[in-house]
């Protein structure tokens, strides 16, 4: 894959954005931006939440926008529950010349969202179990990819693989 892009992966915590991501970035030398780094970074420094969250993310779009400008394509790692989130990735996306591309991980086995978040070895900023409350995604106008990703990860990566050429 040789065109440049940035990609917003979305989903509630435990749907597989980050594996994900990772996967990804490994098979087109893409760069992850994870705003739970950014956000947990932020916490340790003695910012309040709330702070915190606001520091993350300009900090998670700004360092997209830089990377993206050193000629680097860009996976970006976070839930989208505001609109601020597609709109800014597309902003970024159009201001670099880059095609955006937006998937949302869904995990629809309650079981299996609580089994990875209490198996994986998580950041402060981060949940240990399901966060109740409106946690559905916020995304862009037009077409973008659903991934169900209690299927294997490879067939997870090939489907987005497909999707962002």
């Amino acid at each position: 894959m040789t065109q440049q892009f940035l990609l917003q992966m979305a989903g509630e915590p435990g749907s597989g954005k980050s594996a994900l991501a990772r996967v990804i970035a490994r098979r087109t030398g893409a760069v992850v931006l994870d705003k739970d780094v950014l956000k947990t970074a932020a916490l340790h420094a003695g910012a309040e939440e709330a702070l915190a969250s606001q520091i993350a993310y300009e900090a998670f779009f700004d360092l997209a926008g830089h990377l993206l400008g050193q000629g680097l394509s860009v996976v970006l790692d976070s839930p989208s529950f505001f609109e601020a989130i597609p709109t800014k990735g597309q902003a970024i996306a159009d201001k670099r010349g880059v095609c955006y591309h937006f998937v949302e991980c869904i995990c629809d086995d309650q079981a299996e969202l609580e089994r990875r978040l209490a198996g994986r070895s998580k950041l402060d900023s981060q949940p240990s179990a399901p966060e109740s409350g409106d946690r559905t995604t916020v995304a862009p106008q037009g077409a973008y990819l659903r991934v169900d990703t209690l299927q294997p990860i490879e067939r997870c990566l090939e489907l987005v693989l497909e999707y962002v050429a």
